[in-house]
């Protein structure tokens, strides 16, 4: 159960008035609601209102009943997420504010999203050694969606380093279970496509186009069946450099400057105009 009477305690300590407190965030009515009828406001109001107050969400949730558990993890998905989108604002604030008593179950997400943001600050040895411990979650189950991000970023990693065998040994691992289908038991649309765009921009890299383009029409079918829109900018792009028949090419690279376009992607729009016969 949601504790409104903790905001408004925490919020009389600091001298703040509901107006104070809900500046830039929210509405006056939305604190008074919440102190007053201990209403839930949405999570990215709640996890700034708290950050505000210095309070943890365990802070302002019943510690007898469920809703903590359940509101971390909504929290970490919408994390998750948006790391994998390529957004990495106030993420270590917002991880702050769940990386206590993470229930079990969270963990491998709480130590992947450690992975990503470690990874794109170019620390590949505390990446790795959280991959690690996701992995150790896991027991490296390849049907568990976390053991393929982390074999993933392993290959990232170790192309990054030049250790292209070793890359490739993990792309391979994924490829394998991918093989059949991307029905993935606890796998999202999100994580799928993400997946797919990486892996095939590693198989480019590796020197496997024609692996890169299978898996690339594979992975824009899933986005058209599923109504999503995530990477198909990329997707395409990567179909155009993969392919070798002309017409192929000139339709994913017209679909791609169409998508970009769309999206916004300046750096990719540049990408696109590069791409030879």
């Amino acid at each position: 159960m949601f504790l409104g009477s903790v905001i408004y305690d925490k919020r009389r300590s600091l001298n703040l008035t509901q107006s104070d407190l809900s500046s830039g965030i929210c509405t006056q009515n939305t604190i008074s609601k919440m102190e007053k009828h201990n209403l839930t406001p949405q999570i990215d109001v709640l996890i700034k209102i708290c950050r505000r107050l210095d309070l943890t969400l365990n802070e302002v949730f019943s510690d007898f009943a469920s809703d903590t558990k359940v509101e971390q993890g909504y929290v970490l998905n919408g994390i998750e997420r948006d790391v994998l989108l390529n957004n990495f604002t106030e993420v270590e604030e917002r991880l702050s504010l769940v990386s206590k008593d993470v229930p079990k179950r969270e963990m491998k997400r709480l130590n992947f999203i450690h992975s990503v943001v470690f990874y794109a600050d170019n620390n590949f040895e505390k990446a790795t050694f959280e991959l690690d411990k996701v992995l150790q979650n896991t027991r490296s189950d390849n049907d568990d969606i976390y053991t393929l991000l982390s074999y993933l970023y392993k290959a990232k990693i170790y192309n990054d380093q030049k250790h292209l065998d070793m890359a490739a040994y993990y792309v391979k691992n994924i490829e394998d279970s991918l093989q059949e289908s991307f029905n993935i038991a606890n796998a999202n649309t999100v994580q799928i496509l993400f997946m797919s765009n990486q892996l095939v921009s590693l198989l480019i890299k590796l020197d496997q186009p024609q692996n890169a383009l299978k898996l690339a029409k594979r992975a824009l079918e899933y986005a058209n069946q599923n109504y999503a829109s995530y990477f198909i900018d990329s997707l395409n792009y990567y179909a155009a450099l993969a392919s070798t028949d002309k017409k192929q090419k000139l339709r994913f690279q017209t679909n791609a400057q169409a998508c970009a376009d769309m999206f916004g992607n300046k750096s990719l729009q540049t990408k696109i105009a590069q791409i030879g016969d």
